[in-house]
């Protein structure tokens, strides 16, 4: 039976979302996959929710958004790199702008939707509540799948940082839960009977909440968040109906998480529990990328030649004490180096199903095209059971 492998998961996956803390190189990974899977002459779009904007920059592309942007195959062979078989696409959330088209496609009423997009709470609420983030990538992962337009064979999403890896599937159920919970009604129903009275007369029951809350924050604040609220009201359904879908998406069989660490010992243990806590989900990890590893200095070799090694250190000038500094520093970094590929192939041997991949620290930086091929070359190489 051949190893699993990373060209394979993506052969498979029609989805695949990455997931892992901050700082790993999750959205190199995600474009380099990308890449791949347009290679192999798959439809392609890769979405990212980096801020710093370092997928436009490594695609080649002056800017990305909320809008699909095509990467030309003329950014590939103009660097002698072999071009895509299949369109290929890259997109940022913008999560404003995100908000703004879930409003302007799905509100029902056009007076509560225009309420609403005016509210000067609204667009606080669009960017800063918790899980909106996560919300809003999941609105997108939806649209994308399901339209039938230009159809994506592979989605690629790069997903925010997490410290836990259901953070990203839990996020939005408590956001909705935040926008529609007792105490959102509760603030809700006298604001909706002052406004079909016409009356600014507080009742009582929760309007007593509202008067004991007003004198810390100000009646005109709770009156714009309870219209905030209420202008919300139509479209709480179909928040929870697109969520299902996405959440039935997550769990299909051709969707894969891929998490994506360091083969640091702590790092490591992190790709573990985030491994673990996915599969509580009941969801598919497909790999684990281990990035950014020890590079090792001594390659194939074991140790190289003492002599050898002095007799060039000497011809640039140093001395024999230089020689042994450098060769007790080669022969630490040679030891971290293989510790750390006897734990990624550790690793492996318990997860007899999932591509474990370790990729040494490159040579250079990821920015650019050049830099995703040199890191994509290295995920496309053999797994580390091989």
């Amino acid at each position: 039976m051949a190893e699993p492998s990373l060209a394979q998961l993506l052969e498979r996956s029609r989805c695949v979302v990455c997931v892992g803390q901050g700082g790993v190189g999750k959205t190199s990974t995600s474009a380099a996959l990308a890449i791949e899977a347009a290679r192999q002459g798959r439809r392609t779009a890769v979405l990212t929710i980096d801020p710093a904007r370092r997928l436009a920059n490594a695609l080649g592309l002056p800017e990305i958004g909320n809008i699909e942007r095509e990467v030309p195959n003329e950014a590939f062979t103009r660097l002698g790199l072999p071009p895509t078989q299949a369109k290929l696409t890259a997109m940022m959330l913008d999560i404003k702008e995100a908000w703004d088209e879930v409003v302007n496609r799905y509100h029902p009423d056009e007076e509560r939707k225009a309420r609403l997009l005016s509210n000067r709470l609204y667009e606080a609420m669009s960017t800063a509540l918790a899980g909106s983030q996560e919300y809003m990538a999941m609105e997108k992962l939806y649209q994308l799948a399901s339209r039938t337009e230009d159809r994506l064979d592979t989605i690629i999403l790069d997903t925010p940082p997490a410290n836990h890896a259901v953070d990203f599937l839990e996020a939005p159920s408590r956001m909705l839960e935040a926008l529609d919970n007792d105490a959102t009604r509760w603030l809700l129903e006298p604001y909706e009977r002052r406004r079909g009275l016409a009356s600014r007369i507080f009742d009582a029951g929760s309007g007593l909440f509202i008067r004991t809350i007003s004198k810390f924050t100000g009646t005109e604040l709770l009156e714009e968040l309870a219209e905030l609220l209420s202008c919300f009201q139509g479209m709480f359904n179909g928040f929870q109906e697109r969520a299902e879908s996405v959440q039935a998406l997550l769990s299909a069989e051709d969707t894969t998480f891929l998490v994506v660490s360091t083969p640091t010992a702590s790092g490591l243990k992190e790709a573990q529990t985030f491994r673990e806590r996915l599969v509580d989900k009941q969801v598919r990890v497909g790999g684990v990328v281990l990035n950014r590893g020890t590079p090792d200095p001594f390659e194939a070799e074991e140790r190289p030649a003492a002599e050898r090694f002095s007799a060039e250190v000497a011809q640039a000038g140093g001395s024999e004490a230089l020689v042994a500094r450098l060769l007790a520093e080669a022969q630490r970094t040679h030891d971290e180096a293989r510790t750390q590929r006897e734990a990624a192939a550790a690793l492996a041997e318990q997860l007899p199903d999932t591509a474990v991949v370790r990729i040494p620290q490159l040579a250079r930086d990821v920015h650019d095209l050049e830099g995703l091929e040199a890191l994509r070359s290295a995920m496309m190489a053999p797994t580390v059971r091989d």
